[in-house]
């Protein structure tokens, strides 16, 4: 028969396993503020990434106040730089759009056809898995196990 712990010891085991559950407590904090932050970025991104692949630039009339730039300087601290990327980029292509919709004339409206479809394509196929994609590693809580 072996001889019981020391009550010491049998005192202590307890005490060495508050700091661990308490740092996996903090931790998963720490990524729920995350996320908490992070996730509004994501629908607000596809709803706009949406109307512009379903109704262009004109019924929201986005022009020069581009929703997706108010969400960059935010990117920038919370997604790595490919979000941040992502958004300039959606930045760019909703102008361009801007501009064809914009346009009156109804030979550059002609000439313009192809970049406008184009440029409702890349907003629809983003809208559809592009932005679900590069989004979902930030948002997944799959990778916290």
């Amino acid at each position: 028969m072996q001889p019981p712990l020391p009550s010491h010891l049998v005192r202590g085991i307890p005490t060495l396993l508050i700091p661990s559950n308490q740092y996996r407590v903090r931790t998963a904090q720490l990524k729920l503020d995350l996320l908490d932050k992070r996730y509004p970025i994501f629908p607000e991104t596809w709803t706009i990434l949406s109307e512009a692949a379903m109704t262009g630039t004109k019924q929201k009339n986005y022009a020069l106040g581009n929703p997706f730039s108010n969400y960059i300087p935010k990117a920038a601290f919370l997604f790595g730089k490919d979000v941040e990327v992502f958004l300039k980029d959606a930045v760019r292509k909703l102008t361009e759009l801007y501009a064809i919709e914009a346009e009156t004339d109804p030979s550059s409206l002609a000439q313009n056809a192809k970049q406008r479809a184009d440029l409702k394509q890349w907003f629809f196929n983003e809208a559809d898995a592009g932005a679900k994609k590069l989004f979902g590693c930030y948002l997944s809580i799959e990778r916290w196990r």
